[in-house]
């Protein structure tokens, strides 16, 4: 019988050096897990809430400058790396915060995709990974 470890317990030097998402076409970015053993992320998170504590609690950052400010988050501290990824003219695009933050800016739902994969628990789990990341 499965214990409750068997399905919480995740694999702390993989949400910290990331996994491969394989998106075809010889397209993958490697990504660490929003959270958990994260520490870039969580101290990222946390300068973040700190500059920008009185309109959060006051509610008035905007949702474009909320995402601004995640896009440029997860180019620092969860993409790690890419292959594959070219410019629209097919040239190569290498990696870099900057071409990250750039990329997630043209293509909001790649952001979007990278957002919810880096949070999914099950994928860091200490059971995973590369070939398990291919088939998410």
């Amino acid at each position: 019988m499965p214990s409750i470890y068997d399905k919480f317990s995740t694999d702390a030097d993989v949400e910290s050096k990331g996994l491969v998402i394989d998106y075809g076409d010889g397209i993958r970015l490697r990504i660490a897990r929003a959270g958990g053993s994260n520490k870039a992320y969580l101290r990222a998170v946390e300068k973040l809430s700190r500059k920008y504590r009185q309109q959060i609690q006051l509610d008035i950052i905007s949702g474009d400058e909320s995402a601004e400010l995640f896009r440029e988050i997860y180019a620092e501290t969860i993409v790690l790396g890419w292959e594959g990824v070219t410019d629209r003219e097919g040239k190569a695009v290498p990696f870099s915060r900057d071409a990250c933050i750039k990329l997630f800016e043209d293509l909001p739902d790649l952001f979007d995709d990278v957002f919810r994969q880096a949070r999914r628990m099950d994928l860091f789990r200490s059971f995973t990974n590369e070939a398990d990341a291919k088939n998410s």
